[in-house]
């Protein structure tokens, strides 16, 4: 009797390391198949694992990122959100929600997924490009002007900035697509960076702010 209950005290403790090893072999197997391409496999894998344990942020980003490959846009924004709900300092996240917003036209909420970007990453250029794209595309040119500037300031020979520039300048429709629409990572989120005290900065950020809906 007394041998009976020590066992299954045992299986009862074991159960939290075993529910982890799985979660941590579905979490490898998923990432295999996104980085193989097989998308609809891998946003299965990860619709598993959230269902079992909501609170990982990696595998609702993970998950976004398979919806984004089979142009779900909506259904990876959705995702990204929940991943932001839960870890909203990585930058990648709020890049992918940015991409999912310029794909369905919502620009006013990709300028807000970039400026929360580049609240923590804020030397990436591709952050500040995409941004100066959203706001000719809500018809701000004059901002996105004085952002195209700063970045030629810092990035003299970024042809994409330049070209954007010179469209705007004619009132065309830009030829430069957003930058980094398929090169997001799969395998580990960057961590938190922190800002550079910059002066010259045009568009100063301001706190992380909530992503409109």
């Amino acid at each position: 009797m007394l041998r009976g209950i020590v066992v299954s005290l045992l299986c009862l403790l074991a159960l939290p390391s075993a529910a982890q090893y799985n979660i941590k072999k579905m979490m490898e197997e998923g990432r295999r198949t996104l980085d193989q391409g097989y998308y609809v496999t891998s946003m299965q894998i990860f619709s598993r694992i959230v269902a079992l344990k909501p609170n990982l942020y990696e595998a609702w980003y993970l998950m976004a990122l398979s919806k984004y490959h089979l142009e779900d846009y909506k259904g990876a924004g959705d995702d990204c959100r929940r991943a932001l709900t839960l870890q909203p300092y990585i930058a990648d996240i709020y890049e992918l929600y940015g991409m999912t917003s310029i794909r369905v036209e919502r620009y006013d909420s990709a300028i807000v997924a970039y400026t929360h970007a580049l609240d923590i990453a804020p030397d990436n250029r591709d952050y500040w490009f995409n941004r100066a794209y959203c706001l000719y595309q809500v018809g701000d040119s004059k901002a996105a002007f004085q952002q195209l500037d700063y970045i030629l300031k810092r990035w003299k020979s970024f042809d994409a900035a330049i070209q954007l520039r010179a469209d705007i300048a004619a009132g065309r429709k830009p030829k430069q697509q957003p930058t980094k629409a398929n090169n997001f990572q799969t395998y580990k989120l960057s961590g938190l960076r922190v800002e550079s005290d910059d002066k010259q900065n045009p568009m100063r950020n301001k706190p992380l702010l909530h992503l409109p809906r």
